[in-house]
């Protein structure tokens, strides 16, 4: 399919098909010709004029055949006629600035293009529904009725305006804190979903590290031998539990005076166990693991086929050989890194997102303070004011600028 958007769309097209474009979102089949006469192809073209199109701009879709020789040639005469190809995002950018959508929703298409689970399509699908640009911009009418308050007990207080009493101001301020803080509440759950989560496994040499690595991914991937340090550099891999994305992380056996290149196998796997989202600790009978269970850390004892007597009731005992026990360890593994919390419509998932907000929730609270404190007004003015900058900069809208065509029209000033 060749989609063409903008101002010119529908002429462009038109000069190429042989019957009247449709409208109205609907579809015709035709012929495109060259500019000798000469049929390109058989086609269907649809049509959604502005602003009823993704863009908000007319936009053209043509179906054609997919033989790259018959799609290059139907570029070229769109070329001609003065079309030219889109950069990269372009379609999402032009769909921002005609308000199709906002800055979230923007990023909710780049997530769902890239999205490798399940999980994070049902993510990036709710996002673009609007649901976090929609909480944002309900906190931002209450934060932005708090500062046309203030602005108008500073700028017009001799003239007939209606103000909120003090009990009413810290009614709206505390509902606007509770909403922000539930959209940051499962944040890292939302960011694990959509990023996916990462885990290293670590333990002592010859405790079986790489063959759970291998049982985990189903594959080959990493060499299992019963001389010690085998494993020098990390091995990753990727795999798909309960919908979500699990990247791997076998790592070099955890030991001392183990000589130079084995030391920096080491440090490399103590660094991404300190930064992985889950830790499985692995160990047997024989090499029981220091660490305990807890937090992050799953504790494993491995090669449970050899035939111990003895079942660690403490630890998830499995057999990466025979698979015995793998899967209450996938599960244990997805409790750890999600666990039961189910996220509520708006939930943010990414950086950039939660940073905003805190920066919003800490303006807010300050201004909350003042308030009590009744502290001269330009000062809670400005904590309001770097509230909805905050959540103006998460949707991409500018509002601040329209604030006195706010103050004027919605309240009756000078009778």
């Amino acid at each position: 399919m060749v989609r063409i958007s903008g101002p010119r769309a529908l002429s462009s097209v038109q000069a190429l098909f042989d019957r009247p474009l449709p409208s109205g979102g609907r579809h015709r089949f035709g012929r495109l010709t060259a500019h000798d006469g000469a049929i390109i192809d058989d086609v269907v073209v649809a049509v959604f004029e502005s602003p009823h199109s993704f863009t908000g701009e007319d936009v053209v879709e043509l179906s054609c055949h997919g033989s790259p020789v018959v799609v290059a040639e139907v570029l070229d005469r769109l070329y001609l006629m003065g079309v030219r190809a889109a950069e990269a995002g372009e379609f999402t950018l032009r769909a921002y600035f005609n308000g199709r959508l906002d800055l979230t929703q923007a990023e909710a298409v780049a997530d769902l293009i890239s999205a490798s689970s399940k999980e994070s399509v049902r993510q990036a699908s709710r996002q673009l529904q609007g649901g976090i640009g929609s909480k944002t911009e309900a906190i931002a009418k209450i934060i932005e009725r708090l500062l046309v308050n203030t602005e108008l007990e500073l700028d017009f207080v001799e003239e007939d305006v209606t103000l909120l009493s003090p009990a009413d101001k810290l009614a709206l301020v505390d509902s606007s804190i509770l909403l922000v803080e539930q959209m940051l509440r499962g944040y890292k759950t939302a960011r694990r979903l959509r990023e996916g989560v990462t885990v290293a496994i670590t333990g002592a040499p010859n405790v079986g590290k790489s063959s759970l690595f291998n049982a985990l991914i189903g594959d080959n991937r990493a060499i299992v031998h019963a001389t010690a340090g085998t494993t020098r550099d990390i091995i990753a891999a990727k795999v798909i539990l309960s919908g979500i994305e699990f990247e791997l992380f076998d790592t070099a056996g955890l030991r001392e005076g183990a000589g130079e290149i084995e030391d920096e196998g080491i440090r490399r796997a103590l660094e991404m166990a300190g930064r992985a989202d889950v830790v499985l600790s692995v160990d047997t009978e024989e090499t029981p693991s220091p660490y305990g269970s807890g937090g992050n850390v799953l504790a494993v004892r491995n090669k449970g086929d050899l035939g111990r007597s003895t079942v660690d009731n403490t630890r998830i005992n499995v057999s990466a050989v025979t698979g015995d026990g793998l899967a209450r360890l996938r599960d244990s593994m997805v409790h750890c890194a999600v666990g039961d919390e189910i996220l509520q419509e708006g939930c943010i998932n990414r950086e950039r997102h939660y940073i905003l907000l805190n920066r919003a929730l800490a303006a807010m609270r300050r201004g909350r303070e003042s308030a009590i404190l009744n502290l001269h007004g330009e000062m809670i003015a400005e904590e309001w004011r770097e509230a909805l900058r905050a959540l103006d900069e998460l949707t991409g809208k500018r509002r601040l600028a329209g604030l006195l065509e706010t103050i004027f029209g919605e309240f009756c000033i000078g009778k």
